[in-house]
């Protein structure tokens, strides 16, 4: 999700995750102004969700705050969870283009990577009903569901991976599964009232600091002055 302009100099703006809200051969086949009226489509889901939970949201409310008929609705996304899975998977693919716009203060790669997971899950605590609409994925058996995650991963693994930029691709990637899987957990057990918001953040912190607590080792031993002996 950022590209270093130095090591420890901070983060400079951060690629864009090659994901899309929905497959690119769907999007190419509209028109200018299908688009944009999809993309009204999912800013209006989007923003009832940010209000009421997914199963309190209708198809044809959505429909009808967006000024378009039912079955045009469902010209775009077959079903309510298809609508909502879209805009849900938008939505935490703005988590780079957020890193660009207020950069990370971390001077170290774990500083970073901690800053980003605690940034993720503070955009989540103001927004309780997407995290409990990723639940309802985390907990489908339906292979759109499957679809939808790895798609949501894609959206925010890419991130933590260019942060992760200085370590060998394959070691940054097993740190990112892991994290992922610790950041997922603690979300689900946050959403059901399992651990608190402080509970929530510590967990993701103590998850850096045994993966990639070695790093702040390496980088103070790169600064440290050397001290010449006789």
């Amino acid at each position: 999700m950022t590209e270093d302009t130095a090591r420890g100099a901070g983060v400079a703006s951060l690629p864009a995750p090659e994901v899309s809200a929905t497959p690119t051969r769907t999007i190419a086949r509209l028109s200018s102004r299908q688009a944009a009226r999809r993309q009204r489509l999912l800013d209006i889901a989007l923003a009832l969700l940010e209000k009421r939970d997914y199963e309190q949201i209708s198809v044809r409310e959505v429909a009808e705050s967006a000024g378009v008929a039912l079955a045009t609705l469902y010209r775009y996304f077959p079903s309510k969870d298809h609508l909502f899975a879209e805009a849900l998977v938008q939505w935490a693919s703005t988590l780079g283009p957020d890193l660009t716009r207020r950069p990370l203060t971390g001077t170290t790669a774990a500083e970073r990577v901690e800053g980003a997971l605690l940034r993720a899950a503070r955009a989540f605590e103001r927004r309780p009903q997407l995290a409990r609409l990723l639940m309802r994925f985390e907990t489908s058996d339906e292979p759109f569901a499957h679809e939808v995650l790895t798609r949501l991963d894609t959206a925010t693994s890419a991130v933590y991976l260019h942060l992760l930029s200085d370590l060998p691709v394959n070691e940054a990637r097993r740190v990112v599964r892991v994290l992922d899987g610790v950041f997922d957990s603690s979300l689900r057990a946050w959403s059901f009232g399992r651990l608190t918001t402080t509970e929530l953040r510590r967990a993701l912190s103590d998850a850096v600091g045994l993966l990639l607590g070695h790093l702040d080792d390496l980088d103070h031993d790169q600064t440290r002055p050397e001290v010449r002996t006789r």
